[in-house]
């Protein structure tokens, strides 16, 4: 047995550390380069600014910076769904994502977004309407009131600190409208080179300038690029939604010390995607070693590009396809599950008419296929999501049709793959062979960058500022869920027996737990804080159920213990990689000494109350978790009758309900906007149940065979004929 069990072990990491190979060779790209600033910079900004934004799109001056500069979508969600230029300039300052004023939220499809807080005009000293003057400073009334506001919250902000630290490095900020005055203040509200009129602005008065507009305007671009002093580096971006829907916006960053490719940033992880708070990093970097270490953004970096064209036709599609996945989002999971509920009722109707009849019947077989198939593509529905996004569904004249006949039909591919194969003969086969690839596809996806994750309708949602890479809420309840799952079916038959048998049962569920932890919590990878907290325990009880033990207080010390210490290394491992690299672990660890640890916890269960209040469909999140709570702190002969069967084949499903349950509670409680865990891991856990009894042998086993300790679980029926059919 013990060769055996470690033939296997050996020959299913090879496949592991091929497949990851393979994903790598696939996925090579150009090393990342740095953006220098050897001259003045510009920021320019033109709210809604897309790259399709002008008349003659690849005549217009943003195309012709873009085909030697860098380019890239910028993500500027603030606090508030709908991004403001008010919230987005003062975010620019402060380094920090920050809102003030009327919150917008999220536009209705097919509906304007509701209208933008306009930026307070700034009082002047004196201005002349002379088109070479240069202006006096201005002060921003409310600042004062502001900073009070911004610097009280849990995440605090401290809006004019751009403005005062380049001040301290001995260069001012001009600004030219009233958005860019928000950006170019000091701590003090005060900004020292000040025009309302964009066409007025002189670039040449400060080292820094900053430039807002009402909207994209490329006869302005060409106005202003004459006008630029030698080695200028120029930002030209759109900073915030304002009066179109939410969605990335073009962003543009050329000079002299900028090669031409895709940007990118260690904030983002993902090739031509950056944050508001990345180019705060780039303006700050001017200060040199008066520069502060900001908490989100990090410094713009690039992935050289041999194609003048190619890194603008990626940012497109990116762009493109993160709006018509979000648009199907709400139509598509709610018609899904419908259709998978109405399977179930049509399953479970023509079994009330078939129940009395012989247990190896035709139709009553076919009634349990019909419910396996339902349930087995519910199942595999999720991780679809992710798979699809290797084809390129966005291109085409019916994206949205094209990625939910692509996610269907990948679903049923791997469902028939799950049902058909040989190891539907093993009890729970099936769901087990689901669940791998649940798990194989969301690992290797985000050690691979999380490309797939990025666009899929279950992922990071990068459109309002949740995560760019690693392992989302979601993922992770998919991730953790399948894992143990996984862990529970497979390990099952050898838990039947005793003594070494069992003990290579624990071996087995502490090898799967721990390359689950190692993917969610290695900071190149799954990045994840909570998860690896929540899979430890979770883990732990089912290993100690493999060999008959209880849980004692000793053993819960021991694993609260051990939970620490993986947490910590993972992120003094992330600490250690040094400031530009580090994600928000090694951050953990950095605040230890400035007493801002509680109100990162804090901000994180803040999140959590918000995003419960803000709507009452959203009050129903935890719903999933209260019922597997509910079901699995019963005693055994107590569960629901529908459970039983499984849980009298499965030996150790039902410790795994319990451990997915903890995995959920802790995950809901250890992981901002955490709530989305529950009912992201009950997506993949209920059909799989449902696929468990169905692929059960009906009550009368008379003639089924019984397996023996150690063994896999084979359940034998016997077509009329009596030839053997595995279940």
């Amino acid at each position: 047995m013990l060769r055996r069990w470690l033939l296997l072990a050996v020959v299913t990491v090879l496949a592991c550390v091929g497949s990851a190979l393979a994903w790598s060779a696939v996925q090579t790209r150009p090393a990342l380069v740095d953006i220098s600033q050897p001259g003045p910079l510009v920021v320019v900004s033109m709210p809604s600014l897309t790259y399709a934004d002008t008349p003659d799109t690849r005549g217009s001056t943003l195309w012709k910076l873009a085909r030697k500069g860098a380019v890239g979508a910028l993500a500027t969600r603030s606090l508030t769904q709908h991004s403001c230029s008010l919230q987005s300039w003062l975010t620019l300052s402060a380094g920090v994502r920050t809102s003030i004023g009327t919150i917008v939220g999220e536009t209705p499809p097919g509906q304007s977004p509701a209208p933008c807080p306009p930026a307070p005009t700034p009082v002047v000293a004196s201005e002349t309407t002379t088109v070479a003057t240069v202006a006096t400073t201005a002060t921003i009334a409310p600042w004062a009131t502001w900073r009070r506001t911004t610097l009280g919250r849990a995440q605090p902000a401290d809006i004019g600190r751009l403005g005062t630290v380049l001040a301290s490095a001995g260069q001012c900020i001009a600004a030219a409208g009233p958005d860019a005055a928000l950006g170019a203040a000091n701590t003090d509200g005060v900004v020292s080179h000040y025009v309302s009129d964009p066409r007025r602005v002189d670039v040449t008065v400060c080292p820094v300038t900053f430039i807002s507009l009402a909207g994209p305007d490329d006869a302005y671009l060409r106005w202003l690029t004459p006008r630029l002093p030698a080695r200028t580096t120029l930002v030209v971006a759109g900073l915030s939604d304002e009066g179109g829907p939410e969605q990335l916006h073009a962003v543009v960053i050329a000079g002299p010390g900028v090669s031409h490719g895709l940007l990118s940033s260690v904030s983002t992880g993902q090739r031509g995607v950056i944050t508001l708070t990345d180019l705060s990093a780039l303006v700050f970097q001017r200060a040199g070693s008066k520069a502060p270490r900001l908490p989100e953004g990090r410094l713009p970096l690039v992935q050289p590009s041999g194609s003048p064209t190619a890194p603008v036709v990626r940012t497109t599609e990116i762009t493109d396809a993160l709006g018509q996945q979000h648009q199907l989002v709400p139509v598509f999971l709610p018609a899904f599950f419908a259709l998978v509920v109405a399977g179930w009722a049509i399953g479970a109707l023509i079994w009330l008419r078939v129940r009395d009849l012989e247990p190896a019947s035709p139709a009553r077989r076919w009634v349990r296929r019909w419910v396996a198939l339902v349930s087995a593509t519910a199942v595999a529905m999720p991780m679809s999501t992710f798979v699809v996004n290797v084809l390129p569904w966005w291109r085409g004249g019916h994206p949205r049709l094209q990625l939910a006949v692509g996610v269907v039909a990948i679903s049923l591919l791997f469902a028939v793959v799950a049902l058909v194969g040989p190891w539907r003969r093993l009890t729970g086969g099936s769901a087990a062979v689901l669940c791998l690839l649940t798990a194989v596809v969301i690992g290797l996806d985000v050690s691979h960058g999380s490309d797939l994750q990025f666009l899929s309708m279950l992922g990071l949602q990068p459109l309002y500022g949740s995560r760019y890479s690693g392992m989302g809420n979601v993922a992770f309840g998919l991730f953790a869920t399948a894992s143990l799952a996984l862990a529970a079916l497979v390990s099952s038959p050898l838990s039947r027996g005793r003594g070494q048998v069992s003990k290579l049962a624990a071996a087995t569920v502490v090898v799967i737990g721990g390359v689950a932890v190692l993917i969610d919590g290695f900071p190149r990878w799954g990045a994840d804080g909570g998860g690896p907290a929540a899979l430890v325990p979770a883990f732990a009880y089912l290993a100690l159920s493999a060999v008959g033990r209880r849980v004692t207080v000793v053993r819960a010390v021991a694993v609260v213990f051990g939970t620490s210490v993986v947490v910590i290394a993972l992120a003094v491992l992330d600490y250690l990689r040094g400031p530009e690299s580090r994600t928000h672990l090694g951050d953990f660890v950095a605040r230890l000494d400035d007493g801002k640890v509680l109100a990162s916890l804090n901000r994180i269960w803040q999140a959590n109350v918000t995003f419960l209040t803000s709507s009452p469909l959203t009050l129903l999140a935890p719903l999933p978790l209260l019922l597997l709570l509910w079901v699995a702190l019963r005693p055994r002969s107590r569960w629901p009758r529908q459970l039983r069967p499984s849980i009298q084949a499965i030996p150790l499903l039902a410790p795994a309900l319990r451990a997915v349950a903890l995995v959920w509670l802790l995950g809901f409680l250890l992981n901002d906007s955490g709530t989305a865990v529950p009912p992201g891991g009950a997506m993949l856990l209920v059909p799989v149940l449902v696929l468990l009894a169905a692929q059960l042998p009906p009550p009368d086993r008379s003639h089924a065979g019984t397996p023996t300790p150690g063994q896999p679980s084979v359940t034998v029926e016997r077509e009329p004929t009596g030839a053997p059919v595995g279940r």
